[in-house]
């Protein structure tokens, strides 16, 4: 990947809600947010979210619906991941994604990928995990960050409302790390053991 330039690079910040934490166990995503950053501000008229209905007979635990409030009939008529998976190659191939724990979401982008017979999503991304071990010496929760921001006492556990979360802290953790300096936070996803 070519060296990138905070001021003429475009990321976004990309969550996902899912319907439990083990994708190889049958979990998998209901809703995601993109969330565009340029020049250090959020691009909100861009932005793209969607809920995902997962499937047939693939259903949202009771419990995990109290952490997102998204239900199973929430999702019945949403579109499917055949449907999204094209907008989110996209957005991937042309922005530099930005996660928290994009291990989490891009693990389940792979599951996705396979259950629908594409390609898995293979980016260059910077995860505000990495960044924020670098900074306090321990990789920080995007709740603690977002708190000791001053950005949000609460995560919502919904897709945008995280994305935009994840992406003000992205923009205030480049400002401490220094924008010239984003490229040593640059990884490639080189896929889950699918």
């Amino acid at each position: 990947m070519a060296k990138i330039d905070w001021n003429e690079t475009v990321f976004c910040a990309i969550d996902t809600e899912t319907t439990g934490v083990d994708p190889e166990g049958g979990d998998r995503i209901i809703e995601v947010a993109v969330v565009p950053i340029f020049q250090g501000k959020l691009i909100l008229e861009k932005a793209y979210v969607t809920l995902i209905n997962p499937g047939e007979g693939i259903q949202i635990p009771a419990n995990t619906e109290k952490i997102h409030g998204i239900s199973n009939r929430s999702i019945k008529n949403a579109p499917s991941m055949e449907d999204v998976f094209p907008t989110i190659q996209r957005y991937m191939r042309e922005l530099v994604p930005v996660f928290h724990n994009g291990k989490f979401d891009l693990m389940f982008l792979d599951y996705a990928a396979k259950d629908i017979g594409e390609f898995p999503v293979d980016p260059y991304y910077i995860d505000t995990q990495d960044m924020s071990k670098e900074i306090f010496g321990t990789a920080k929760t995007l709740e603690w960050l977002a708190k000791y921001f001053s950005i949000t006492d609460k995560i919502n556990h919904r897709a945008l409302d995280d994305a935009i979360v994840t992406a003000q802290v992205f923009i205030k953790l480049s400002g401490m790390i220094g924008f010239e300096n984003i490229n040593e936070f640059v990884k490639k996803w080189n896929g889950a053991p699918v």
